[in-house]
C-alpha cells in the first residue's frame, strides 16, 4: 500500500495526471531567483548590451580610419556616440515611473528597446556608407539612444535584485559579459565585413541581439511586476503628480539625504576610469596608424574584448576579498604602467618602429587592468543607490561617467591630432590622480537616514 502512495506522489511530482487530482503546473523558470542564476542572468544581458556598443565604438572607427578620416573626427564621432548615454538621466525617472507591470515590469523595457535596436541596425544596413554618412551617423545614435534605455532597465533591475555580497561578483560578471559582447559586435563585424562587405556585418550584429531577445523573453522575469499597484482613489492626473512628487523626494533623499558618499561619489562619476586613451577611440586609430590590416585588427579586437572580461571578473572576485576601493585604487594606478610605457616608446622610436609583441602586448595588458578597475568601480556606485529610484540614481552615476569618456575621447582626439599619440597619452595618465584624491571619500549609502524619508 505504501509503494502505491508513494508512485502516485511520485507521479504528480512529474506533471502525470491522475484521476480525482489536479495536474501540477510547470512554474516558468526565471534566473533571478537564485544566486547563480543572477550572476549569469546579468552576465547575459549586459552581452546584449555589448554587441551594438563594439560594433559604433570599435568597428565602425576602424571603418572610418580606413575611410580616411582624421583623428579629431574620430574622436568627435565616439563623443556624438556617447551622448544618448551622458544624458540618460534625463528620461530615467520614466522607468521608475512608467512600471510597465501590466506587460512584465523592467522586462518590457529590456525587450521593447532590444526590438528596437535591431530595427535600427536593420535600417543602417539600407544606407549606403559613403553617400549618406551622416544619416549613418545618426541612425547609429538613435540606435545607442536605445541601448542606454535598456541599459537603464536593466541596472535598476540588478540594483533591486543583486545582494550586497554579490554586488562586486555580479558588476565583474555584468561587465566581462559586455566585453564579451564587444568582442562578437566589435572584432566579429570587422571580420564578417572583411569577408562580405558592410551590410552583412550589420545583419550578423542584427541576428546576435535576436538571439539575446530570445534568451529574455524565456528565461528573465520581474518579480516586482508581480507586486499590483495600489488601487487609485483619485484621478490619473493626480495619481501621477502624487507619484512624481513621492519620487522626488526619494531622490532628493538618496543624493542629498544618505550621508556624504553619494555627494562625492558624482564628483568621482565625472572623473576618468584610471588612464582610459587605450580603451576607446585612440586605441582604434593606433592599431590603423600602426599598419594593422582588417585581420590583425579584429584579431586583436576580439582579444582585447576577452581579456578585458577576464580583468573583469578578476577584479570582482578581488573586491570581494580584498575591498571595493583597494582594487579600484590598484586598478586606477596600474593602468598608467602600460600607457606611460607606450607613450615613451612612440616618442623614442616613433609608432611604426614599435615591434608587434611589444605593441600588441602594452594594449592587451591595458585591457587586462582597465577591465579590472572598471567592473569593480561600479559596485561603489551601487552601494550608494536608493533601491526605490535605482533607474534614476544609478542611471546618473553611469551617465555622468560617460560624459567623463565622451569628453576624454573628444580631447584626446584633439591633443593627438594637433601634437602627437604620446603627449595624450602622458596627460592621459596625469589626471588619474585626481580620481585617486576623491576615492577615500566613497561611501554607502546610509538607509537609516533614507528610510526616515521614505517613510515621511
Amino acid at each position: 500500500m505504501t509503494g502505491v502512495i508513494i508512485g502516485r506522489e511520485h507521479l504528480v511530482q512529474v506533471g502525470c495526471s491522475l484521476p480525482g487530482r489536479k495536474r501540477t503546473r510547470m512554474r516558468p523558470l526565471n534566473l533571478l531567483h537564485s544566486r547563480r542564476g543572477r550572476l549569469s542572468a546579468f552576465c547575459l544581458l549586459y552581452v546584449s548590451e555589448g554587441i551594438p556598443y563594439g560594433f559604433s565604438s570599435t568597428a565602425m572607427v576602424a571603418f572610418m580610419r580606413m575611410e580616411g578620416l582624421s583623428l579629431e573626427q574620430i574622436g568627435a564621432f565616439v563623443a556624438a556616440i556617447f551622448i544618448p548615454w551622458s544624458f540618460k538621466w534625463l528620461w530615467a525617472p520614466v522607468v521608475d515611473i512608467v512600471t510597465l507591470k501590466r506587460f512584465g515590469g523592467r522586462k518590457a523595457w529590456i525587450v521593447g528597446c532590444n526590438a528596437m535596436m535591431i530595427g535600427t541596425l536593420m535600417v543602417v544596413a539600407s544606407i549606403d556608407f559613403a553617400e549618406n554618412f551622416t544619416l549613418l551617423l545618426w541612425m547609429i545614435i538613435l540606435n545607442n539612444l536605445f541601448c542606454a534605455t535598456q541599459d537603464v532597465a536593466i541596472d535598476s533591475l540588478a540594483v533591486s535584485t543583486l545582494r550586497k555580497d554579490e554586488r562586486a561578483t555580479g558588476n565583474g560578471l555584468m561587465f566581462g559579459g559586455q566585453y564579451f559582447g564587444i568582442a562578437l559586435g566589435g572584432g566579429g563585424s570587422i571580420f564578417v565585413s572583411g569577408l562580405w562587405g558592410l551590410n552583412a556585418a550589420l545583419i550578423y550584429v542584427s541576428g546576435l541581439m535576436f538571439i539575446n531577445l530570445t534568451y529574455v523573453l524565456v528565461f528573465i522575469k520581474d518579480d516586482d511586476a508581480k507586486v499590483p499597484d495600489k488601487e487609485r482613489v483619485v484621478g490619473a492626473f493626480r495619481h501621477f503628480i502624487g507619484t512624481l512628487g513621492h519620487f522626488i523626494r526619494n531622490i532628493y533623499s538618496g543624493f542629498v539625504e544618505s550621508g556624504s558618499g553619494p555627494k562625492f561619489g558624482l564628483l568621482f562619476a565625472l572623473l576618468p576610469v584610471g588612464a582610459m586613451a587605450l580603451a576607446y577611440a585612440l586605441l582604434g586609430t593606433l592599431q590603423v596608424d600602426y599598419g594593422l590590416d582588417e585581420t590583425q585588427l579584429s584579431q586583436l579586437a576580439v582579444a582585447v574584448a576577452i581579456t578585458s572580461a577576464i580583468g573583469c571578473v578578476l577584479g570582482g572576485t578581488l573586491g570581494n576579498k580584498f575591498g571595493v576601493k583597494r582594487v579600484v585604487a590598484a586598478g586606477y594606478v596600474l593602468t598608467t604602467l602600460p600607457t606611460i610605457f607606450l607613450a615613451y616608446q612612440i616618442s623614442a622610436v616613433g609608432l611604426t618602429n614599435i615591434p608587434i609583441q611589444v605593441f600588441i602586448a602594452t594594449i592587451l595588458s591595458h585591457s587586462l587592468l582597465f577591465g579590472m578597475a572598471f567592473a569593480v568601480r561600479v559596485a561603489i556606485f551601487m552601494g550608494m543607490t536608493n533601491p526605490l529610484v535605482a533607474a534614476t540614481q544609478f542611471t546618473t552615476y553611469m551617465a555622468l561617467s560617460n560624459v567623463a569618456i565622451s569628453l576624454g575621447n573628444y580631447w584626446q582626439g584633439v591633443v593627438a591630432e594637433r601634437f602627437d599619440y604620446s603627449t595624450a597619452l602622458y596627460i592621459d595618465s596625469a589626471i588619474v590622480i585626481l580620481a585617486l584624491c576623491v576615492l577615500p571619500f566613497l561611501k554607502d549609502r546610509q538607509p537609516d537616514r533614507t528610510v526616515a524619508a521614505e517613510q515621511a
